[in-house]
């Protein structure tokens, strides 16, 4: 049982890795056709495109009456995409911030930010839940960030020079389009062996949650991000990490409240919120201050990471 499930494991990490390849490659290339930039498609298609795990979650849990499980998948993504995830590629690889796409980062954190903290205000003050309205304000939130994203392609056209064909255009999408699939079944069979095998060996299932299936449902961020960062498309990994967290505070989380309404409970989410603000100060400092992620910044923000973790797993047996 274990051996077959250590088998799948390995299999499924090694079918994620090609497949996130060819998702930055198939990228890279609509960049090209759109005449945006990789930041662009990044912030947009992409980061929509991996975010599919945490929205099928969230319905799902939702569609169950379980709306704290939509929240709580949000946020957990949410702090492994800037900690786990940029802070492993800056560990491994280093990457940095060009000055040209701070603005667009910088909007987006604030964004993010202030909606963080708009659900801990009104999780703690009012101790209300968020409601159909609510979940419809998040969606325009999420129509008015597409927008502008899009927008920056009147911007950018001049800029980027293409020549390619309507035929390598439709080429490079169906490339994409596969691309993603393939990395969400993979991730999802890596989630499956890594629960089993933890079952196996006794851990509890609590921990479990916190750990594996949180990070789980950011794997095709994880694979397209570090496969971007390595082939030095790092405007595509930036866009996809903070652009995924956009997604899922908007168009994630508002799904999730129109079809049910999500009670936030304070208690249970107060390291998962105060973890995300905290997040996306961090990401901000050492974007717009030192303007290059380093070994020593990616070891630092994974290390945040790490505490994050212990603090929900002494969390949920105190």
């Amino acid at each position: 049982m274990a051996l077959a499930e250590i088998f799948t494991l390995i299999i499924s990490i090694l079918v994620l890795s090609r497949a996130a390849s060819v998702v930055v490659d198939s990228a890279s290339k609509l960049a090209r056709f759109f005449k945006v930039s990789t930041l662009a498609i990044g912030l947009l298609l992409v980061s929509v495109s991996t975010s599919l795990p945490e929205l099928s979650v969230s319905v799902m849990s939702s569609v169950a009456g379980e709306g704290a499980i939509a929240a709580g998948n949000v946020f957990g993504s949410n702090i492994a995409n800037i900690l786990l995830i940029l802070g492993l590629g800056a560990a491994l690889y280093g990457f940095k911030v060009r000055k040209d796409i701070l603005p667009d980062i910088a909007i987006v954190l604030l964004a993010t930010t202030i909606i963080s903290a708009y659900i801990i205000y009104k999780s703690s003050v009012e101790g209300s839940a968020l409601s159909f309205y609510e979940g419809a304000l998040l969606l325009l939130v999420f129509a008015w960030y597409a927008a502008r994203v899009l927008s920056k392609k009147k911007i950018e056209e001049k800029a980027v020079a293409s020549n390619m064909s309507m035929r390598d255009g439709l080429h490079a999408f169906l490339f994409f389009g596969a691309g993603v699939g393939i990395v969400i079944i993979s991730s999802s069979f890596v989630v499956d062996s890594a629960v089993a095998l933890a079952k196996i060996a006794g851990l509890a299932e609590s921990f479990i949650g916190a750990t594996v299936i949180a990070i789980g449902t950011s794997l095709p961020e994880l694979s397209v991000d570090l496969a971007a960062i390595r082939k030095k498309q790092y405007g595509l990994a930036l866009g996809d990490a903070l652009g995924s967290n956009m997604a899922n505070l908007t168009l994630v989380l508002g799904t999730a409240a129109i079809i049910s309404p999500i009670v936030v409970q304070l208690k249970i989410f107060s390291v998962a919120l105060l973890f995300a603000v905290v997040a996306n100060m961090v990401f901000l400092y050492i974007a717009v201050v030192k303007k290059e992620f380093g070994r020593r910044e990616g070891i630092a923000m994974v290390a945040l990471y790490a505490i994050y973790i212990i603090a929900m797993f002494y969390l949920q047996f105190s």
